[in-house]
């Protein structure tokens, strides 16, 4: 799997890589070290941004709805199938199937809002 993500990342001439690292977002947890040792090995250089979410998995979740009600954001042009039916089957009520959605809805944010509006949603981004 990491070769597949090595060769994304140099196919995509990725700048950036936001890390979703809910154990440590300093660059000591587990995910973001994987990322490091992976971008040591790459010809390609990218910074990585450890992040953790702040803010609850509804609200983050939310921030989809205006996107896709004015067709600004084809979720098939993004995701799989599989997040049409885990936003069919979300509640809200932390139960149901929506790891997909917000994983979306991270990248989503990430990518379209300023800073301002991150530091809602994310811890503060330091890159390494």
């Amino acid at each position: 799997m990491l070769n597949t993500i090595k060769t994304i990342l140099g196919n995509l001439n990725v700048h950036t890589l936001y890390v979703e690292d809910r154990d440590n977002i300093s660059g000591h947890g587990n995910v973001t070290q994987t990322f490091v040792k992976l971008r040591s090995s790459m010809n390609h250089k990218f910074r990585i941004g450890p992040i953790k979410p702040i803010s609850n998995k509804f609200t983050r979740i939310a921030t989809l709805i205006e996107p896709l009600a004015t067709s600004r954001l084809s979720i098939l042009d993004y995701s799989s199938k599989s997040s049409i039916s885990d936003m069919y089957k979300y509640k809200g009520d932390d139960k149901s199937d929506d790891d997909s959605l917000d994983s979306l809805s991270a990248s989503y944010m990430l990518l379209n809002l300023n800073m301002r509006s991150l530091k809602a949603h994310f811890s503060k981004i330091r890159f390494l």
